[in-house]
């Protein structure tokens, strides 16, 4: 295993990232956030990375901040860890590709956050995921209280919220949070399936459709169809909506280039 606390592998056009801080349960240090972020930046103008699915080494996902940094002496205007974490957060959240995140084991505080800002989300049948800000006398400052209610019934939120207790990923999947639990050692196996999949489409459509998405719960439904509209309409200029449908016409698999 490399000492990198980040670990990149292509695999087609799906491009695998590994946090690697297995003596930490790979929680978010400095060096490990900007890892991240400096991979999400590189990747989002490679047009052979059309997939991005995020991982954890050993038994954790992602156990959230490094609480060792928090009580950094932080010089005046200098970015405290949540900074970062949020910067992180935030790239993810609207980021332009298809992210998974494949969690493989413990999913908390802010791993449970960063799990959130992904599009999709496959577990292991061992993984666990719960919020745990309050086991530390923490508010969650990425999106822990402000994001799980859009997820999840509020009740169950709630709960996670206010116990710390981490919850089978199982159990979360009947509510929705969680695409689908498989076998440990499928995991990366099924989230590959699924990637393979979404690699096919075009590119520039899938993005112009998740943003559209993303945006859809904040606006009212007629705003969310007008955004819908022009996003469709800008998409009929594209080369990926005539190759889609001259290879209909054609019957053969379209083979588009992402403009």
């Amino acid at each position: 295993m490399s000492d990198s606390v980040l670990l990149a592998e292509q695999q087609g056009p799906i491009m695998w990232l590994t946090m690697n801080r297995a003596h930490a349960m790979n929680s978010l240090s400095f060096e490990l956030t900007a890892a991240l972020i400096e991979q999400f930046n590189t990747l989002k103008d490679d047009p052979s990375v059309r997939v991005i699915a995020i991982t954890g080494t050993d038994k954790a996902f992602c156990a959230g901040a490094d609480l060792k940094t928090m009580m950094n002496d932080y010089a005046p205007g200098e970015p405290d860890i949540l900074d970062v974490i949020v910067d992180l957060l935030t790239i993810v959240r609207s980021y332009p590709k298809p992210v998974i995140a494949a969690v493989n084991g413990l999913a908390l505080a802010g791993g449970m956050e960063l799990m959130m800002c992904c599009d999709l989300i496959y577990a292991g049948e061992s993984a666990r995921i719960g919020d745990a800000h309050c086991n530390y006398g923490i508010v969650p400052g990425g999106g822990g209280a402000a994001i799980m209610p859009r997820l999840l019934p509020l009740p169950i939120a709630k709960y996670l919220l206010f116990t710390g207790e981490f919850l089978p990923a199982a159990e979360l999947a009947h509510y929705g949070l969680v695409n689908e639990v498989v076998a440990d050692e499928s995991l990366k196996e099924k989230v590959n399936q699924v990637a393979t999949v979404i690699a096919s489409k075009s590119p520039i459509g899938l993005s112009r459709a998740k943003a559209v998405a993303n945006e859809a719960l904040d606006k009212s439904a007629a705003d969310a169809i007008v955004h819908e509209r022009l996003a469709s309409r800008d998409q009929f200029r594209s080369y990926d909506y005539s190759e889609g449908i001259k290879a209909f016409l054609e019957k053969r698999k379209p083979e588009f280039k992402g403009y």
